[in-house]
């Protein structure tokens, strides 16, 4: 095993201390060196942060990735995904069924299939993924790809998880707010969260991204799984409706394990929804056991953006840290 550094808040050295006594019969640190260590040798990740009822447990990172930032990949879809729910809650977008043509009428495949907020957040509009030379992500103008975009299928028939899709939300942020995505994102969620070292990234265009790649930390990012464990609130202030953290969560028509951009797994032991990035950026929150674990892959191993480790093995391991 590589030389780590890790920091587990509360250490055995401090047993006769009543809080370290409470986390005691919390956590079990077997466990939890067990978890760190399957992160280092097996995920080869860069960071990874946990918090147990809001308290900070462990924090860990490979002492040979010097960098500080976190790219979020399609992490950032689940916030935007938080960010349209803050401006439906604040009335300046209508309703999660408002047509998507109230906001962006030029694009007019939206127009004349009635294509609504909804239909994007829940990944059924009726946009397939484009990959490669096809893609969003091969264009320099995403705007100008987008309001020429043509749907596969009438929205409402199928899931179909694309990068399209929350794009578009873009366009919708842009227009009800009259501002750039990255200055609504600003307003509304990163300064109420205290994450002053996240923004979004943009095209060659100059359009801001909302579907991945924003730029971060690990801390920051946790203010994310905080407000989504804590019902919304933020250090005692409703940032977003708790109602609209109860629907985001929970399972589409169309598919069971999606919600208005969040990731939902009711199959595990232990119930958990995540927002996740390609390369194993994750958030993900273990609502019944108020476990919060953050994994940051900044500098890649030699597979790659692959994570064959991800799966029920792993999510095993982080939710048995918790001594049921």
């Amino acid at each position: 095993m590589k030389k780590i550094l890790i920091s587990i808040l509360i250490l055995f050295l401090l047993v006769q201390s009543s809080i370290a006594q409470q986390l005691d019969n919390a956590i079990d640190y077997a466990k939890l060196e067990k978890l760190i260590a399957f992160c280092d040798t097996t995920t080869e990740a860069t960071e990874v942060l946990i918090f147990h009822k809001n308290k900070q447990i462990a924090y860990w990172k490979d002492a040979d990735c010097d960098s500080v930032y976190m790219n979020t990949s399609s992490m950032v879809k689940s916030w935007t995904g938080l960010l349209i729910g803050i401006l439906i809650d604040k009335k300046i977008i209508d309703s999660i069924n408002a047509p998507v043509s109230k906001y962006v009428p030029e694009w007019k495949a939206g127009v004349e299939n009635n294509i609504t907020i909804k239909h994007l957040l829940t990944m059924t509009s009726g946009i397939k993924r484009r990959s490669g030379n096809q893609g969003i992500l091969a264009e320099k103008d995403m705007y100008k790809y987008m309001i020429n975009f043509e749907p596969d299928t009438l929205p409402g028939i199928q899931f179909g998880y694309s990068n399209e899709s929350v794009q578009m939300l873009s366009m919708v942020i842009e227009s009800a707010t009259k501002m750039n995505a990255n200055d609504a994102f600003s307003k509304y969620l990163f300064d109420p969260l205290e994450m002053d070292s996240s923004g979004l990234v943009r095209d060659s265009a100059g359009n801001y991204i909302v579907f991945g790649g924003a730029r971060t930390t690990i801390s920051n990012a946790s203010k994310v799984g905080k407000l989504m464990e804590q019902n919304g609130k933020y250090k005692g202030k409703q940032i977003v409706s708790e109602q609209w953290l109860i629907e985001s969560v929970s399972p589409g028509k169309l598919a069971p394990y999606y919600g208005y951009l969040w990731w939902i797994d009711n199959v595990s032991p232990n119930h958990n929804f995540a927002a996740t990035g390609d390369g194993g950026q994750l958030t993900i929150i273990f609502p019944e056991l108020d476990l919060i674990f953050l994994r940051n892959q900044k500098c890649f191993p030699k597979g790659g953006h692959k994570m064959p480790w991800m799966g029920p093995y792993f999510l095993n391991l982080i939710a048995d840290i918790v001594i049921k």
